[in-house]
């Protein structure tokens, strides 16, 4: 007797447990629903207020606990500090969405954290970013222009500052001297004397 009631017990509390994670997952592809909604129609604030609201449920909160971030939480935030214009906190939400084994996302949040990188003009790793992205996806055709962006920048960038590149700025700078001063500095005609 006392162990079909230990069973009917064990049996009810995974059904409690099946229960509240149905509506953990309800809940949060609900709420990713009508962040799509917000966000076409601009709410950011609002849409990162229903975020949080969802982080802070009880089966996401217990996932938390033990251990387990929701990346699609954790990509949408980002999404929103992008939107925001909050590259620093995108940037982390982006880094923890790319610990995800689900592979689409893991490459968007590659592909949004390379985008973030490359405002910063940090051309060699926003590079790196992006063919990690293409390792994922090798079909993403944006990821390749931006990559290829990417490598022409830093291409520009290191001959910018190479002693071919200053040798020729001081010719035209010692061309440009006028020896007769300032005077006719916004004449359409050329001062200079051969």
């Amino acid at each position: 007797m006392l162990g079909r009631n230990l069973i009917k017990l064990f049996l009810l509390a995974i059904a409690c447990l099946l229960i509240l994670y149905g509506y953990g997952y309800y809940k949060k592809y609900h709420t990713i629903a009508m962040l799509d909604r917000k966000i076409k129609m601009g709410k950011y604030k609002d849409a990162l207020a229903s975020l949080q609201e969802l982080q802070n449920s009880l089966p996401i909160r217990i996932l938390e606990k033990l251990g387990k971030e929701d990346p699609l939480i954790a990509y949408n935030k980002g999404v929103l500090y992008t939107f925001m214009e909050n590259k620093k906190k995108a940037g982390a939400e982006y880094r923890k969405a790319m610990e995800t084994s689900n592979p689409v996302l893991k490459a968007r949040a590659i592909y949004n954290n390379a985008n973030i990188i490359a405002t910063d003009m940090d051309f060699s790793t926003a590079a790196m970013q992006y063919a990690e992205a293409l390792k994922i996806d090798a079909s993403d055709f944006q990821a390749k222009k931006n990559l290829e962006r990417m490598r022409l920048g830093e291409q520009q960038f290191n001959t910018m500052f190479s002693p071919e590149q200053q040798e020729r700025e001081d010719r035209i700078e010692a061309l440009k001297l006028i020896p007769w001063g300032t005077r006719y500095k916004y004449s359409g005609e050329q001062k200079i004397r051969w």
